[in-house]
């Protein structure tokens, strides 16, 4: 989103810097949040690697120890167990924050509940992309567009403003009600 296709649709250029600052601080908080996801991650991977140096370490000095090889066959079968787990939760949680942050781009009110709908089995990260989400997505925004923000295009009439009120007697569009007609006749 740019501050030019704000003004393109017709919003005045201090409306669109607040709605281009709200929207950094949006972006901002989401980058902290896969940045510190990252860096746990980048630090369990570490974790891993370490384990299974030491577990690679350990079965070299066992060696004709039976017992010892057994338990050392078991932790590792616990670690290898334990990493791909931990993989599962890694990748679940990148498609959770990619699929959020698709949600904020589409503008949804409510991304819990939007997240509610969708089916997370069948939508895929491949390449940082989410695969199977657009169509899902487009599905909701027909079919329950009130999950959404609407793009509302209301033409508003710049207010003309005189002593007593408003000088045309209508809504600032030109237009006068009847009512207020009326009560132009008595005035």
């Amino acid at each position: 989103m740019k501050k030019e296709d704000l003004i393109a649709l017709g919003i005045d250029e201090e409306t669109a810097k607040s709605v281009m600052a709200l929207h950094g601080k949006t972006v901002t908080q989401l980058n902290a949040q896969v940045a510190t996801v990252e860096s746990e991650r980048d630090s369990a991977q570490k974790e891993l690697k370490d384990n299974q140096s030491e577990l690679d370490a350990l079965k070299e000095s066992a060696k004709g120890n039976e017992a010892l090889e057994q338990q050392l066959a078991d932790l590792q079968a616990k670690f290898d167990e334990s990493k791909t787990n931990s993989d599962k939760q890694l990748l679940e949680q990148q498609k959770d924050f990619a699929i959020k942050l698709a949600l904020k781009e589409a503008q949804a009110l409510d991304d819990d509940i939007v997240l509610a709908q969708l089916d997370k089995e069948t939508i895929k990260v491949v390449d940082g992309k989410l695969q199977g989400f657009h169509e899902q997505l487009k599905g909701l925004q027909e079919s329950k567009a009130f999950l959404f923000q609407q793009e509302e295009a209301q033409e508003q009439g710049a207010p003309n403003f005189a002593v007593g009120g408003n000088a045309k007697g209508g809504n600032g569009n030109g237009q006068v009600d009847a009512f207020q007609a009326a009560a132009n006749k008595y005035i």
